[in-house]
């Protein structure tokens, strides 16, 4: 029973982590994540300027929309371990999720720091 109520609150967070990366990496591409001290990638490198930061959060969104769907799968993998818990043992999901948050901030340094060597993408 434990485990059950487990599964469905990480879900719960999970589709939150989802929803709230998606419309930040989405903010993050198009250009209008203003600098703050809360959301986007906040490196030294980004607070030097605004073409800074905006350089830096739109080459680190789709890192940012690609954790979105990765937590939204980890919601989904958390919800059919609470449907068969005899099938899928509940740490599985708690490793998957982990990794794959993992990979998706190494992705989102990866990007900010080799942000300001890309050419800026054109608006057209």
């Amino acid at each position: 029973m434990t485990d059950l109520a487990s599964s469905v609150v990480l879900a719960c967070l999970m589709v939150f982590i989802a929803i709230l990366s998606t419309v930040v990496g989405l903010k993050m591409r198009k250009g209008t994540l203003k600098p703050n001290s809360f959301v986007g990638v906040r490196t030294p490198q980004a607070y030097r300027s605004e073409a800074d930061w905006r350089q830096i959060q739109s080459a680190s969104a789709r890192p940012v929309l690609i954790m979105g769907a990765v937590a939204f799968d980890s919601a989904m993998l958390f919800v059919v371990q609470a449907i068969i818990p005899e099938v899928i043992p509940f740490i599985v999901p708690v490793i998957i999720s982990i990794v794959q948050m993992i990979l998706c901030i190494a992705m989102m340094w990866h990007a900010s720091t080799t942000a300001s060597r890309r050419q800026p993408r054109s608006q057209y």
